[in-house]
């Protein structure tokens, strides 16, 4: 614990107590590790003990208690609004307060982690542990993949990975367990962690420590193609163009898209085919049909969270209309809005030129953590057009690492990053609006074609 002096303005001194809890932080990166490389769930190990609800209960209680001060931004906000909007959406489908276990497992797996790593990453230093978790756990899914793939049956050390016979051959998709069972949500985890990858290989400081994390990117690399995902593909593709965009600038990124897209063409090849032929494109188009009319029907709060399947046989294939069916406009706008003011804060960061010889060290390295978590970000938004995760764990813990980079940038340089003004929220609060009606007209003119 120490003491931090502050000002009041009758021009009497204060000392307020802070503590960055220390031990709280070591049960959050247990939390982190257990959430995403889930070895209490392994068949070797079957652990029936609730460990991870345990973990997240006693670092909640820490946090509560010993974490001084705390920290609360406006995505905290928005979030307790989508909670209340996803009661909203219980009250107009009739449901009232009679089942609450979509809307409980919210609470616990997004608003009680985006707060704990929010008010917990305090500085950069274990802001890099929390990657490193994350990096680890993604080297550990690519090795699950390469056990299903070198089995004949598909059969890796946790799970068997998913046989589909909607192509020209059988073919497997790697899988993992919990969060992960779907191989599209493992190849969208994987595709922010090529990001996350680049953070530690351009502040790697010798050139062993860059081959090193070059190798751990080809690594990830094949577990995208492993799962199989066309939508982590496209992921893929829109993190690279953006790693190229950061680092060519504009002209020379178009240039290199022209050039690649018939490299583009064949590599979309080497995955399952993607047409409107496909089996697996008719059913994503019909998903989306039905996501439209379910809009149409309870425009203002939607049918509820994670009710899609209640109204069809398959998922809606798409973040967005998944948000836009189940929670109606209300839920629409502030989840958009959550998404988009992540992201205007860490341009705000991005905003302070890297090379301006005032920049001391730690504002530095925060332009670094900015600049590759908006990468990740990109990917999620680009992935997630394909994909129904919008209420996925990671996304919400990668966004709170966003937004703690941003708190300690400000911290560091109030004059050069600048807040987040209300007028800003608000003309994010439109864009959102504007965004879901473009996203209505792009779906229904993609349903006619």
């Amino acid at each position: 614990m120490s003491m931090v002096q502050s000002k009041e303005k009758n021009g009497f001194s204060t000392y307020v107590a802070t503590s960055n809890a220390p031990f709280g932080f070591a049960l959050l990166c247990i939390y982190t590790a257990l959430v995403l490389i889930r070895p209490h769930e392994w068949p070797a190990f079957d652990i029936q003990f609730p460990i991870l609800r345990i973990i997240l209960i006693i670092t909640f209680v820490v946090y509560v208690f010993s974490l001084r001060p705390k920290a609360w931004n406006t995505q905290c906000t928005l979030m307790v609004l989508l909670l209340l909007s996803m009661l909203l959406s219980e009250i107009r489908a009739f449901r009232y307060f009679s089942d609450l276990r979509f809307v409980i497992d919210w609470v616990n797996s997004n608003v009680i982690p985006f707060i704990l790593y929010l008010g917990f990453l305090t500085t950069a230093r274990r802001q890099k542990y929390i990657l490193f978790i994350s990096l680890f756990s993604s080297m550990i899914l690519t090795l699950h993949a390469f056990d299903q793939m070198s089995d004949p049956a598909g059969q890796g050390w946790a799970e068997i990975a998913i046989t589909r016979y909607d192509g020209p051959e059988p073919f497997k998709q790697a899988r993992y367990i919990g969060i992960f069972n779907d191989p599209n949500d493992m190849g969208m985890f994987l595709v922010m962690n090529i990001a996350v990858a680049a953070i530690f290989l351009v502040k790697g400081n010798s050139n062993l420590k860059k081959v090193i994390w070059l190798a751990v990117i080809g690594w990830m690399l094949l577990g995208i193609y492993w799962t199989g995902s066309r939508g982590s593909l496209i992921g893929l593709l829109t993190v690279l163009a953006v790693v190229f965009y950061f680092k060519y600038g504009k002209v020379k990124s178009m240039i290199l898209g022209f050039i690649a897209v018939p490299i583009l063409a064949v590599v979309l090849t080497m995955f399952r085919s993607i047409g409107k032929d496909d089996e697996s494109a008719q059913d994503r188009l019909t998903a989306w049909y039905e996501g439209i009319q379910m809009f149409k029907h309870r425009p203002l709060f939607g049918f509820g969270k994670d009710r899609f399947l209640e109204y069809h046989s398959k998922v809606a294939h798409n973040s967005y209309v998944t948000i836009m069916s189940e929670l109606g406009v209300f839920g629409y706008l502030l989840w958009m809005t959550f998404l988009l003011l992540t992201i205007k804060m860490l341009l705000k960061v991005l905003d302070v030129k890297n090379d301006n010889s005032v920049l001391n060290e730690e504002l530095r390295n925060e332009i670094v953590y900015a600049r590759y978590l908006f990468i990740a970000l990109f990917g999620y938004c680009s992935t997630a057009f394909f994909i129904s995760r919008s209420y996925i764990m990671f996304f919400y813990m990668f966004a709170a690492i966003a937004c703690a980079t941003y708190a300690r940038a400000r911290s560091i340089a109030p004059e050069l990053v600048k807040s987040v003004s209300a007028q800003e929220i608000s003309k994010t609060f439109i864009t959102s609006g504007l965004s879901l009606v473009g996203l209505y007209f792009l779906i229904t003119l993609l349903l006619t074609i």
